[in-house]
Formats: structure tokens, C-alpha cells, sequence
């Protein structure tokens, strides 16, 4: 893969191919290429156009733990080479170009992937690619429930489906240290050097490049995966817990909570997860909740009944008031009355 900004050692400017003594196939056969990267990756559609011209396959790969790293060469002179991917589902793919320009159509659209750029296909759609004359390519195999895996540690909870941008992405900043790690595994493996395989080892190092890739490419986490940690919840997840305070009693809409935050439905979500684990109705709930449990525990003094208590505290349906007080405090409210009742 050419990266401009460091040293790139020849065999991966293009002129090569990385993993040299790791050749899994050699061959001219289309029929034995198209068998063996269906097993290497999944089931596909592949053919070439352009006068049937002769073709030099080469595939070289090595693996880690459950991360694969695969350079690809069609060795087609002319012509174009065409793969239809099915969805892969469990896998994301991390493409590099090592010479020549691929066309990649996913659902969102159609790139171009050049030298110097990486990007990764979605999991979840059809992909079709087709290779230029003299086209080669490096994939990265990542396990998506790794992956996912990963970025929960990170946000604190389990994420819904991660789903990167389709657009290229330049090798620069963690996409550059993303590429340069992988250089730097698959040349160790390439030399027989068995630090990275080690089984102390191999674990921690997935982990780095997983978390590189989740830095590198934008996703539908980003921006809870890069903000800072430890940093106080921004000003909007604020304003919204000022305005539930102040207006618990009342009713409150999803719309008015994003009215109030000043800030897109998507981010005011993220927010709440990020630095509330939560999301903002269910933060509303909680509050309410915690509300009317200490009310109910004055009630018996004031004369108050559950009743009045839960319309009191924004609760317009007993029903479902009394098995969300359940879950949270494991006692029904009518039981908490009566223990207050009883002292």
C-alpha cells in the first residue's frame, strides 16, 4: 500500500507483493481463482472482460489470531476483472490499493479506491468490484463481533449494528498508523519472526488494529468513540437534565428535549449513551421514577395515594407506572406506601 508520508519499503509500493514466501495460490486457472478465494473469503460471483485475456493469480496470505491479512494479484494485462460479493455478514473487509484503481459499489454508491487510500466494505450489503489491468489489492479480514466487541468496551454499552462510511479514506493520522501497523505485522510474519503469533501477544494486537480502524474510518460511532473519556457530559445532555428537573411533572416530548438541546436527534442520543449510558427518554423515566419514590415515602404523612403520587410525577398510565417502579426499586409502589404507612 503506498503510503507517501513514511518509508515504504519497495515490496509495497506496488512493484511486489507483500508476503512473498506466504503464496497460498499460484495459478493462470480462473476457475481454480474463483474456488479458491470463495474459501478464502466467501461464495462469489467473478469473471473477466475483455477478450478472455491470460491472467497470472497470485494470492499471499497470513493470519494472527481471528485477523487474516490477504495481497491479491489477478495478473490480468488487459481487461477488467468483475467480483460480485454477497453479503459477508460476519466480516469487514479493510481494502488497499497497491497499484491501479478499483471501482467498489456498495448501496450508497460508487468510489474509486487509488494508492494511498484505504476503505472498508459494509458487512450487511452486495458489493461489486472491478480491478483495472494490472490492478493489485491488500485486504484486512476482521471479525465483525470482534470489532463490535471493541467499540462496547470503549462507548460502555452494546452497540446497534457499526456500519462504516463507504468513502475512501487517505493514510494519514491513525489510517497512516493503521496501515503502518499491518506493514509491520505481515513483513514480521513474512520473515518467520513469531512475536505477533505469540499467544500472549497475537490477542493484544488485534485489539490495537481494531481500535486503529474504529479511529481511522468514519462510522456511525464516532462520535462518542472519539470523544475524550474522562470529559464532563457537553453542554446539551446538561441543558436537557436542567429542563427534566424543572419540567418533570409535566408532560415532555422526545421533540422537546431536542428543541430544548439545541442539537440533532442523532447527537443528543449519543450523548446520553456516551456520558449517561441512557438514552434521553429512558433518563426522563428513571427521574420521574426516583421522584415519585420519595414522594411515596412522605405520602402517608400528606395523605397521598399512588394514584395521585404517580400523576404528581408526569405518569398518566398506572398500569405500566407500577412495572417500571417494579424493576427499579423491586417492590411495588403500594408496597412502599404501606411500609412508610407501617413506621
Amino acid at each position: 500500500m503506498m503510503i507517501t508520508n513514511l518509508d515504504a519499503p519497495r515490496d509495497w509500493d506496488g512493484t511486489g507483493m507483500p508476503l512473498s514466501r506466504l503464496a497460498r495460490l499460484v495459478t493462470t486457472d480462473i476457475d481454480e481463482v474463483h474456488d479458491h478465494m470463495s474459501r478464502m473469503f466467501c461464495p462469489h460471483d467473478l469473471r473477466i472482460e475483455g477478450g478472455n485475456p491470460p491472467i497470472a493469480f497470485r494470492h499471499h496470505q497470513a493470519s494472527l489470531k481471528s485477523v487474516t491479512f490477504n495481497a491479491t494479484d489477478y495478473g490480468n494485462p488487459y481487461g477488467r476483472v468483475v467480483v460480485n460479493i454477497p453479503p459477508a455478514n460476519a466480516l469487514y473487509l479493510v481494502q488497499f490499493s497497491l497499484s491501479g484503481v478499483a471501482q467498489i459499489a456498495q448501496e450508497q454508491g460508487t468510489i474509486e479506491l487509488s494508492p494511498g487510500q484505504m476503505c472498508v466494505l459494509d458487512p450487511d450489503v452486495q458489493v461489486k468490484q472491478t480491478f483495472g489491468e494490472g490492478y493489485k489489492h491488500f485486504t484486512v479480514k476482521m471479525s465483525k463481533c470482534g470489532l463490535e466487541s471493541v467499540l462496547a468496551q470503549e462507548l460502555g454499552f452494546r452497540p446497534r449494528a457499526l456500519h462504516f462510511s463507504a468513502q475512501p479514506v487517505r493514510l494519514q493520522g491513525p489510517a497512516a498508523a493503521f496501515a503502518h501497523l499491518v506493514r509491520t505485522i505481515c513483513d514480521d510474519l513474512d520473515s518467520g519472526i513469531a512475536g505477533f503469533t505469540h499467544a500472549r501477544a497475537c490477542g493484544t494486537v488485534e485489539e490495537a488494529l481494531q481500535r486503529l480502524l474504529l479511529a481511522a474510518v468514519p462510522h456511525n460511532y464516532s462520535e462518542l468513540f472519539d470523544a475524550p473519556p474522562s470529559s464532563p457530559a457537553p453542554y446539551y445532555v446538561r441543558r436537557v437534565e436542567d429542563y427534566i428537573r424543572e419540567h418533570s411533572r409535566d408532560p415532555i416530548s422526545l421533540e422537546e428535549m431536542i428543541a430544548v438541546s439545541g442539537v440533532s436527534a442523532r447527537s443528543l442520543h449519543a450523548g446520553f449513551r456516551r456520558f449517561r449510558d441512557t438514552t434521553p427518554m429512558v433518563y426522563l423515566k428513571n427521574h420521574r421514577l426516583d421522584l415519585a419514590h420519595r414522594q411515596l415515602k412522605v405520602a402517608a404523612d400528606e395523605g397521598l395515594s399512588v394514584t395521585e403520587v404517580a400523576l404528581a410525577c408526569g405518569f398518566t398510565h398506572l398500569s405500566k407506572f407500577a412495572r417500571d417502579y417494579l424493576d427499579r426499586f423491586g417492590e411495588r409502589p403500594s408496597a412502599t406506601l404501606k411500609r412508610m404507612n407501617a413506621h
